[in-house]
């Protein structure tokens, strides 16, 4: 497996860089081939970034962490891709077990019948993240109207609260605001 780690805006040190190579290569106990792994470290400001994409036989993985310890950000970097793979792993497994049976069978307790419910219930939810980025509501606004899409998040800049914008059928907007207790 070949790792390359290029660095950004961030002196190139022999430390990080063996860091890195450390937690890439526990990554080979999970991927069955991987062939290449390419590692980019940057920093903004006060944030540091590290991004990683992971090559391996008809797989490509990508993750990216971000703090403002460039080795907490490698240490996401890393756990993300380890998450990915233990997802599609456990995809494989479902699709060569075949379909699982309808009811309990009458040796499982009440305890593995709420559990499918609950894996059933988490497998129609489809997560999504977004940049939620700060701005006043009448730049939310602005944006919304310029975008075509129903809905925006954002950090309200007033508050520092995330806040949602909804486009409703009739025209108008609903503006839905996060409060503390």
């Amino acid at each position: 497996m070949q790792i390359a780690v290029t660095f950004r805006h961030i002196e190139a040190d022999e430390g990080i860089k063996d860091y890195v190579k450390d937690k890439v290569e526990r990554l080979q106990r999970y991927l069955e081939n991987p062939r290449e792994v390419h590692v980019v470290l940057s920093a903004e400001k006060f944030r540091h970034m590290a991004e990683m994409t992971v090559v391996a036989d008809g797989l490509t993985l990508n993750s990216e962490g971000r703090d403002s310890d460039l080795y907490t950000a490698i240490d996401q970097m890393v756990e993300r891709v380890e998450r990915q793979v233990r997802g599609r792993r456990g995809k494989e497994k479902r699709k060569r077990s075949g379909p699982l049976p309808e009811e309990a069978s009458p040796e499982s307790g009440p305890e593995e019948v709420e559990g499918r419910e609950d894996q059933e219930i988490l497998s129609t939810i489809r997560r999504r993240r977004i940049l939620a980025k700060p701005m006043s509501l009448e730049e939310a606004v602005a944006q919304l109207r310029a975008a075509n899409q129903d809905m925006l998040i954002f950090v309200n800049s007033d508050s520092g609260l995330m806040n949602a914008l909804y486009r409703r059928q009739d025209g108008s907007y609903e503006w839905v605001e996060a409060r503390e207790k």
